[in-house]
C-alpha cells in the first residue's frame, strides 16, 4: 500500500455547534486548549501521513492561519481546496481529491478521538485493500446509523436501527474515491418519512460502496471519542480528552522553574510547564495540567482540568474544568466546565457550561444547573429538540452584569450582554443587550417614621 495523504473536511458552517460556530468553524473549537484540527493533525502523524489537503470554507482562513503555523512543527506539507458552499462531505473531499492522488485518510474537521484510531484505520485499509470506516456505539438515534457484520459494512442508513454510527474517519483506496464520483448529491439511504438536505454525503456513498460487495472495514474505535456537533459536545470532548490523560498521570512533573509552595495540598499528580507557579492554600484534589507562566495561588480548590497559559486562578475560586489562556478566575467563583482564552469570571460567580472568548463574566453571575424535576435538560436546535447538558452556552465578546442569572440550556450568542439582575430563560440572539425593565414604589421615609 502506498503511503496514505491526509484529507480534512472543515468546510461546513456547524449551525447545531451555535454560538460558538458563528465566529469560528468547527474545527477551531478548542479541546484541551488545541483546536480541533491540532488533534487530527496529530492522528495523521501518528498513522504516518505526511502529505494533507484541507478542505475549507466557512471562515476558512482561520484554519489556514493556524495550520499555517504549526504544520513545520508536525512536519507536514499542507495544501488547501476551497468549498465554496457546503454542498456536503462527498462534495468536500472530490474537491480535495483534485489535489492529491492515491489513497487517502479523511477526517471529519468536528472530531476529537485517541491518535491510535488512526494508526488502527490506516492499518485496515492495508488489509481490505479497498475501504475501512470508524464505527462507535450509538447514543442516540440522529446520526448515520452502520449495520456491521462480520468486521464488515453492510449499510448506512440515517436513524437506521443498527448498534454502530459513523464516527468520521474514513481510509480509502484511491479507487474507493473514484467511487464518490458515484454519489446521487442526497442520502437515498433514509428511514421513511426521513427528509434529507440536498447534500452530497459521504455516508451514502459508504453504503453505495457496501451494496456493490466491496470490502469495507469497519473499525471501532477505542479510547475517547466525540462528535462536536452541539455546544454541550465541546463540554463531553474536554472532559473525555481530560479523563484520558489524568489515567495516564503517576506523578508530579514540573518543567523549568515551574514550583509549588510548601504551603500548598497536593493530593493528586500535578503536571506544570515552565514559569507556573502553585501557591500556598492551594488544594489539588485530582490530577491538574497547568501550562506555561500560569499562577494558582491563594486558597485556590482545582477538582481537576486542565489550565492554559499565562492564567491566574486565584483567591479561594473553586475549578472544576479545561480553562484557556489569559483567563482569570478569582475571588471565591466556582467554573465547572471549558472556558474559552482571554476570559474574567471573578467576585463570587458560578458558571456552569461552555463560556467562550474574551468573555467578562460580571460580579455575582450565577448559571442554574439542577433542574427541580431532575428530568434531563432538553434545548431546541433548528427546531429540534436535543437532551443536552444542565449547562448555559456563552459565545464569543459577551458579558454579563452584576446578579445575572443564566438558567440551564440557555445559548447566548456573541456580542451579547445579559444585564444586571436579569433572570435568562430563554437563549439569546447574537448582538442583542437584555436589560430588566422594573417598577419602582416610592414612599416617604425619615426620623418622622423611623426616629424621634
Amino acid at each position: 500500500m502506498s503511503e496514505l495523504k491526509g484529507v480534512v473536511l472543515t468546510a461546513g458552517r456547524g449551525e447545531k455547534a451555535s454560538p460558538f460556530s458563528l465566529t469560528r468553524p468547527k474545527a477551531m473549537i478548542p479541546v484541551g486548549n488545541k483546536p480541533i484540527i491540532r488533534h487530527v493533525l496529530d492522528g495523521f502523524r501518528a498513522a504516518g501521513v505526511s502529505e494533507v489537503v484541507v478542505v475549507i470554507g466557512y471562515l476558512g482562513q482561520q484554519i489556514k492561519g493556524y495550520v499555517e503555523n504549526v504544520k513545520g512543527d508536525l512536519g507536514l506539507d499542507v495544501e488547501y481546496a476551497f468549498q465554496p458552499e457546503p454542498l456536503g462531505t462527498a462534495d468536500a473531499l472530490l474537491r480535495a481529491a483534485e489535489l492529491v492522488e492515491g489513497d487517502v485518510l479523511v477526517a471529519y474537521g468536528d472530531v476529537v478521538t485517541a491518535a491510535g484510531n488512526y494508526v488502527r484505520l490506516a492499518e485496515a485499509l492495508g488489509k481490505s485493500r479497498f475501504a475501512a470506516v470508524a464505527v462507535s456505539e450509538r447514543a442516540g438515534s440522529s446520526d448515520f446509523a452502520v449495520e456491521v457484520e462480520s468486521g464488515r459494512v453492510k449499510s448506512v442508513k440515517w436513524w437506521g436501527g443498527w448498534g454502530f454510527r459513523l464516527a468520521g474517519l474514513f481510509a480509502l483506496s484511491n479507487e474507493a474515491v473514484r467511487h464518490v464520483e458515484r454519489n446521487p448529491g442526497v442520502m437515498r439511504s433514509s428511514s421513511i418519512g426521513i427528509m434529507p438536505p440536498m447534500e452530497a454525503e459521504l455516508a451514502q456513498s459508504v453504503n453505495d460502496m457496501a451494496s456493490s460487495s466491496r470490502v469495507v472495514a469497519a473499525v471501532n474505535v477505542e479510547g475517547y471519542y466525540e462528535d462536536v456537533d452541539f455546544p454541550w459536545s465541546i463540554l463531553r470532548a474536554n472532559m473525555k480528552y481530560y479523563r484520558h490523560l489524568a489515567s495516564r498521570m503517576e506523578r508530579n512533573i514540573l518543567h523549568g522553574d515551574a514550583r509549588i509552595s510548601e504551603g500548598a495540598r497536593i493530593q493528586a499528580p500535578v503536571y506544570m510547564e515552565d514559569g507556573s507557579y502553585i501557591g500556598d492554600n492551594v488544594v489539588v484534589r485530582q490530577p491538574v495540567f497547568i501550562g506555561g507562566n500560569t499562577c494558582i495561588d491563594n486558597g485556590a480548590v482545582i477538582e481537576g482540568g486542565i489550565i492554559g497559559d499565562n492564567t491566574i486562578v486565584e483567591d479561594y475560586c473553586y475549578v472544576k474544568a479545561v480553562i484557556g489562556n489569559l483567563v482569570k478566575i478569582g475571588h471565591a467563583a466556582e467554573v465547572f466546565g471549558v472556558v474559552f482564552d482571554r476570559t474574567y469570571i471573578v467576585h463570587y460567580s458560578e458558571v456552569t457550561g461552555v463560556v467562550g472568548e474574551n468573555v467578562d463574566i460580571g460580579a455575582a453571575t450565577v448559571v442554574g444547573s439542577l433542574r427541580f424535576d431532575s428530568e434531563e435538560q432538553m434545548v431546541k436546535v433548528r427546531g429540534k429538540r436535543f437532551a443536552a447538558e444542565s449547562a448555559a452556552f456563552i459565545g464569543d465578546y459577551c458579558r454579563t452584569g452584576v446578579n445575572a442569572i443564566i438558567m440551564p440550556g440557555v445559548r447566548i450568542g456573541p456580542y451579547s450582554i445579559v444585564g444586571p439582575g436579569v433572570v435568562l430563560y430563554e437563549d439569546l440572539e447574537p448582538g442583542k443587550m437584555v436589560l430588566v425593565k422594573q417598577e419602582y414604589v416610592k414612599s416617604d421615609w425619615g426620623p418622622e417614621r423611623y426616629g424621634w
